[in-house]
C-alpha cells in the first residue's frame, strides 16, 4: 500500500470528525466554524454514527450531549430504536447511557426509558480515546449513567452553550418540521416527498425507519388534504406533492429537497471505522491486509448501494492479491471527499 494503515486510520478519523462537527454545528452545537451544510440533516442516524466515532473526540461527544439536553423534545426515541435494530449500529451501550442521562435531564423521562434499559458492555472499558487509540486518563469519580452501561468516563459537566437550531436553510428542515407538526412520521414523509417526483410508501419506510403500515396510513391521510396526491398503478400507490403549495418550505429556489438516505450510509461508515481499528487488522502484511479490506468492502457495499453511494467502491474481485489495498484507500478517500463536500446529492 502507498499509505500505512496507521496513517489511513488517522485520515479517515479526521475526515469523519470534520463531517460530524459540520453537521452538528449546523444544528446549533457550539464549536468550530464550518462550511454551510446544504443537505437535510437527519438527527437520529447522525447520533448513532456519532456515538461510535466521537469516542475519539470527547469535546464533540459532550457538545452533542449538551445539544441533546436542549433539544431532546425534538428527537424521536422510537425511531432511534428502530434504526439501531434495522441497521445493526454498534452503539447500543453508548445510546443506552445517553438515554439514561437524558431521562434524568428531560421532562419526558418515559420517552428515553425504553432506550436506557439494561444494555451494557460485558467488560467495562473507557468511553474516550485519543486519536492514536490510547484511552484518555480516567478520573477517580465516574459518571454513573455511563458506568452502568460499561463505559467509564468522568462526571458529565455540560457547558450549556448549544444554540437553537437555525429556522432557515435546508440543513434544519426536518427539525423545523418537527417543531411545527410534532415529532412524527409526517415530517420525514414531507422531506421524502419534496425530494422525489413521486414515491412509493415502501421506499419511504426503508429510508426513514418507520413501519410500512405507519407510512401507508399517514400518506393516505395526507392525500385527503389536497397537498399530497396519489395514483394507483398495478395495485401500487404512488404519492407526490401537489406543485406550489409547499414549495417555499420544501423546494426553495425550485430545487428538490436535498434529502440523503443517511442511515445506511452512516452504518457503512461505522463499519469502515470499526473495521480499520479492529486489533486483528493491525500489523498485517500487504496481502493479508488487502484481503481484510475486501471483507470491509463486501460488508459496506449493500449499505452504500441502498444509500445511493455504491458507485464509490470498485469491484474488489477485479483486483488480485495486494493490488486491492491501494484501490480501497483511493475509493474511501473519494467517498469521504464527497461526504465532506457538502453539496446536495
Amino acid at each position: 500500500m502507498s499509505i500505512s494503515l496507521t496513517e489511513f486510520k488517522t485520515t479517515v478519523l479526521n475526515q469523519l470528525l470534520d463531517f460530524l462537527w459540520r453537521q452538528w454545528s449546523a444544528l446549533g452545537v457550539a464549536g468550530q466554524g464550518a462550511p454551510e451544510e446544504r443537505r437535510v440533516i437527519d438527527p437520529e442516524p447522525l447520533l448513532l454514527l456519532s456515538l461510535t466515532v466521537c469516542r475519539y473526540d470527547a469535546r464533540l461527544f459532550d457538545e452533542i450531549l449538551d445539544w441533546l439536553t436542549f433539544n431532546s423534545s425534538l428527537m424521536n426515541a422510537q425511531r432511534l430504536k428502530n434504526l439501531l435494530q434495522q441497521f445493526d449500529f454498534n452503539c447500543t451501550a453508548e445510546l443506552s447511557a445517553v438515554a439514561e442521562l437524558l431521562g434524568k435531564k428531560s421532562s419526558n423521562t418515559l420517552k428515553w426509558k425504553t432506550l436506557s434499559s439494561s444494555h451494557a458492555l460485558a467488560t467495562p472499558e473507557p468511553l474516550f480515546y485519543f486519536k492514536d487509540g490510547k484511552s484518555l486518563p480516567l478520573s477517580s469519580e465516574k459518571a454513573p449513567e455511563f458506568s452502568a452501561h460499561g463505559l467509564l468516563r468522568g462526571p458529565v459537566k455540560l457547558r450549556g452553550y448549544s444554540q437553537p437550531f437555525p429556522v432557515q436553510g435546508m440543513a434544519t428542515l426536518l427539525l423545523r418540521l418537527r417543531a411545527l407538526l410534532g415529532v412524527n412520521s409526517r415530517c420525514e414523509l414531507l422531506c421524502l416527498l419534496g425530494a422525489s417526483d413521486e414515491i412509493h410508501p415502501a421506499d419511504i419506510a426503508r429510508q426513514t425507519g418507520y413501519f410500512a403500515r405507519t407510512t401507508q396510513s399517514a400518506l393516505a391521510e395526507m392525500a385527503r388534504s389536497g397537498v399530497v396526491e396519489m395514483r394507483s398503478s398495478n395495485r401500487e400507490k404512488m404519492y407526490w406533492l401537489r406543485p406550489g403549495l409547499l414549495d417555499k418550505l420544501l423546494r426553495p429556489d425550485g430545487v428538490k429537497t436535498a434529502w440523503v438516505n443517511w442511515s445506511p450510509l452512516f452504518r457503512a461508515l461505522e463499519i469502515l471505522w470499526l473495521g480499520l481499528i479492529d486489533p486483528r487488522r493491525q500489523d498485517l502484511d500487504p496481502l493479508l491486509l488487502a484481503s481484510e479490506l475486501r471483507r470491509l468492502t463486501i460488508a459496506m457495499r449493500p449499505l452504500l448501494g441502498e444509500a445511493g453511494w455504491g458507485m464509490h467502491m470498485r469491484n474488489e474481485s477485479a483486483y488480485r492479491g495486494e493490488e486491492y489495498g491501494p484501490v480501497f484507500v483511493q475509493d474511501i478517500t473519494a467517498l469521504l471527499e464527497r461526504l465532506n463536500h457538502g453539496a446536495p446529492e
